[in-house]
C-alpha cells in the first residue's frame, strides 16, 4: 500500500506540473498571435490604371473584408518600381506597409539599375498572387496585320515602342524580340507606367508596345494584336497565339506577389499570408482574375522566397545574354 500512495502522489505531481506548463503556454501563444491594429498600406510601384494596380486593388478588397482593417492601395511610381521597393524595404517591420511586388521590380531591376538600396532576397516573402502576360500590340491602323508581316516590316524600317521603364520587362522582352527577328534598332519611349504607355499607343504616338493582358482585354477592338509573349496562351485571351507558337520564344511573363520589410515578425507574415491565400483560392476571385487577364497563382506560399531567387537568376541570364545595359 505505501508504494501505491507513492505512485499516486507522483502521478498527481506530474499532472499538476503538466497543467501548470499548459497554463504557462497560453500567454505565450496569445503573445504570438497577430492582428492588424491599423490600416495596411499596399504600395504599388506603378501609377493607377495599369495591370499591377488592377491586380493589387482586387486583392486588397478581399483581404480587408476579413482582416477587420482596411488595406489601402498606395501608388508610388518611378524608376521601374525601384522607388516603391526602396520605400517599403526601409519601412517599419510591423506589417503596416507592404509591397505589391512584381518580377519587373524584384527580378529585373537589380540587373538593369545601379542606384537602389533594397536586396531582392532581403524582403520577407509573404505570398504569390498571380502571373500576368504581355501581348505584342500595335497602334490603331498600323499596317502590318499579322506577326509575319510585322517581322518582315521591322527589318526594313524603324519602329517606335512604348514601355514602362528602362529596366522593365516591357523593354527587355522587346529587346529580345528585336534580336530574334533581326529588326532594325527600334526607338524606345519610356513612360511612368503601363497605363500612360498604352494611352500613347492608342493615340498613335508610338507604333508598338508589349501590353499587359488586362489592358489588351479592355482595349482589344482598338489594337493590332500580334501574339502573347508567354510560353503558353492565357485563359483570358484563348484565341491569341503565343509568339513562341509563331517561331519567336519571348517569355515576358510577370509575377505578382506581396512582400514585407525585412524583419517583419513571422506571426504577422503568417496571418497576412493566410488571408491572401484565402482570397486567391476563392473561385469568384479566380474567375475575375482570368476575366481581367491574370493567371491566379496558388502555389505553395512557403516556397515563394525560393521562386523569387530563381526568377532573379532567370532574368539576370536574359539581360546578360541580350547584352542590355541601362543603368540609372
Amino acid at each position: 500500500m505505501p508504494s501505491f500512495f507513492l505512485q499516486l502522489r507522483s502521478l498527481c505531481l506530474h499532472s499538476a506540473l503538466a497543467a501548470l506548463a499548459l497554463c504557462a503556454a497560453v500567454p505565450v501563444a496569445a503573445q504570438q498571435a497577430w492582428t492588424a491594429t491599423r490600416p495596411i498600406r499596399l504600395v504599388v510601384p506603378y501609377p493607377a490604371g495599369g495591370g499591377t494596380d488592377i491586380a493589387a486593388r482586387m486583392i486588397a478588397t478581399g483581404v480587408a473584408d476579413h482582416l477587420g482593417r482596411p488595406m489601402v492601395v498606395e501608388n508610388k511610381p518611378g524608376a521601374n518600381g525601384v522607388i516603391a521597393a526602396d520605400y517599403v524595404y526601409g519601412a517599419a517591420p510591423d506589417a503596416s506597409t507592404l509591397l505589391f511586388g512584381s518580377g519587373d521590380v524584384i527580378s529585373l531591376s537589380p540587373h538593369t539599375y545601379t542606384n537602389y538600396r533594397f536586396k531582392p532576397d532581403g524582403f520577407a516573402a509573404v505570398a504569390p498572387i498571380a502571373r500576368i502576360g504581355v501581348v505584342l500590340a500595335g497602334r490603331p491602323g498600323l499596317e502590318p496585320k499579322t506577326l509575319k508581316d510585322l517581322v518582315a516590316s521591322v527589318k526594313t524600317r524603324q519602329y517606335t515602342y512604348a514601355h514602362w521603364g528602362p529596366g522593365s520587362n516591357g523593354r527587355v522582352a522587346m529587346e529580345i524580340f528585336q534580336t530574334q527577328t533581326g529588326a532594325k534598332k527600334m526607338l524606345d519611349i519610356p513612360y511612368l507606367g503601363t497605363a500612360p504607355g498604352l494611352m500613347a499607343l492608342l493615340a498613335g504616338q508610338v507604333d508598338l508596345m508589349l501590353v499587359p493582358t488586362p489592358l489588351v482585354i479592355a482595349n482589344r477592338g482598338k489594337l493590332q494584336v500580334y501574339g502573347v509573349a508567354s510560353p503558353t496562351r492565357y485563359a483570358g485571351l484563348p484565341d491569341v497565339p503565343t509568339l513562341q507558337e509563331q517561331g519567336y520564344p519571348v517569355n515576358g511573363d510577370i509575377w505578382f506577389g506581396v512582400l514585407a520589410p525585412p524583419g517583419t515578425p513571422q506571426p504577422a507574415i503568417d496571418a497576412i499570408r493566410a488571408e491572401l491565400g484565402r482570397v486567391v483560392a476563392d473561385p469568384g476571385v479566380q474567375a475575375n482574375m482570368i476575366q481581367q487577364g491574370l493567371q491566379p497563382d496558388t502555389s505553395d506560399p512557403a516556397r515563394f522566397g525560393d521562386f523569387i531567387v530563381n526568377e532573379n537568376h532567370r532574368w539576370g541570364a536574359v539581360v546578360k545574354a541580350a547584352d542590355i545595359k541601362i543603368g540609372g
